[in-house]
């Protein structure tokens, strides 16, 4: 078994050969591991068939945790129950956020606990900072022993409904000629024209030129060549026109697979239900472990529960600041080694392009790779020696 981060002896497995791990990894020679951070993706990720590879493979750990999935959010009646649509969709209703946001946070978990039970992996205690993009965020807090799995889907759950609904009643006019459509769409430039852009954005909002009914703000800032505008569609392709006939940017405008404008001021009705139930919840903060959690909002660790509390509220209509959270991470706490876990290759591919040493300091977690991530790890840790 390898040792933990900080030389805490590994958790005790049973003997018992049905329940030990059936891979283990070889800790470096040193006694120690490199600085790590875990990261999890957010929503847009999310794919019909995801779980199917680990429920095959690994079906002593997951199959439990599919029926934990379907106590926990049992099905409204007529409806299908949402392992059943993690596992045969249609894509419609997977894409559907209110069941987007736990789908997605249960399969990072499922990976996450494969890893542990499978592989004999103790992740908790090895990685010093977690941080999750957006929903991602959530799945971070129950991976650090915050919140609990239950609680978490309950959250986000409730979370996505509050922000379909926000969605509905934003995309639909009270009189002809009303605002209209709402979405997210991904600009993306050279990265030496990426703070002028966000600052002529940030022109456009001031400059009053939106209607009061139309909303429109700046999402995600999520590289250093991509930030993600969010609101009404007429707002923002307004603002991107204001950019490339005023500003001397033509972005790479793209249009991105989600259900609602996140991080909008359309999502404004979702802060007191998300404080509410937080509020209402167990959350053990500081963490179990010595770890800290990034939050999207400060790109800086939370300082304590009721800070947690009000920052994850905020987050619904806050920007993400997540390139800012990794090279906070990168540059000032000297993180060597960023573990992804969870479906999806974009929220690795961002933080590769932005970490010292790029990819080959990212060791991407799916449902297709999990040995070979694995074996990532010894690579990771032979290298610190």
């Amino acid at each position: 078994m390898p040792p933990t981060l900080r030389l805490r002896p590994p958790p005790p497995w049973p003997l018992i050969s049905l329940f030990r791990p059936r891979h283990v990894v070889r800790h470096n020679s040193s006694g120690r591991w490199p600085k790590t951070a875990m990261f999890f993706p957010g929503q847009g990720t999310q794919k019909v068939g995801m779980l199917t590879p680990l429920l095959s493979e690994f079906p002593r750990t997951v199959a439990p945790l599919l029926e934990l999935l379907d106590t926990t959010l049992p099905p409204a009646d007529g409806e299908a129950a949402l392992s059943r649509i993690i596992a045969e969709g249609p894509n419609e209703a997977i894409t559907a956020t209110e069941n987007a946001q736990p789908a997605i946070l249960f399969t990072s978990i499922a990976i996450l606990r494969i890893l542990e039970e499978e592989f004999g992996l103790s992740p908790r205690s090895q990685t010093d900072f977690f941080l999750g993009h957006s929903l991602g965020e959530f799945t971070a807090l129950v991976a650090a022993g915050v919140l609990r799995l239950e609680d978490a889907l309950v959250l986000v759950r409730r979370r996505g409904e509050i922000m379909r609904d926000c969605a509905i009643r934003a995309s639909v006019p009270e009189m002809e000629g009303g605002p209209g459509e709402t979405g997210m769409v991904a600009l993306l430039v050279e990265q030496k024209y990426l703070p002028q852009m966000i600052q002529n954005v940030h022109h456009f909002l001031d400059s009053g030129t939106l209607p009061n009914d139309e909303f429109l703000s700046i999402a995600n800032h999520n590289s250093s060549t991509q930030i993600v505008l969010s609101g009404h569609l007429k707002a923002i392709n307004a603002c991107i026109c204001h950019l490339r006939k005023f500003s001397g940017h033509d972005p790479r405008a793209l249009r991105l697979n989600v259900s609602a404008p996140f991080h909008s001021m359309v999502m404004a009705p979702a802060v007191p239900v998300v404080s509410k139930m937080l509020g209402e919840m167990d959350v053990v903060y500081p963490p179990p472990t010595e770890t800290e959690i990034i939050s999207n909002v400060t790109a800086l660790p939370y300082e304590n529960k009721e800070q947690l509390v009000e920052l994850l509220a905020k987050q619904c209509t806050a920007t993400v600041r997540w390139a800012e959270s990794i090279r906070y991470l990168d540059l000032e706490r000297d993180v060597a080694r960023w573990i992804g876990i969870g479906p999806g290759k974009v929220g690795r591919n961002l933080v590769g392009r932005e970490v010292r040493g790029g990819m080959k300091r990212v060791v991407g977690v799916d449902a297709h790779n999990l040995e070979e991530a694995v074996k990532a790890f010894e690579q990771l840790d032979l290298e610190e020696e």
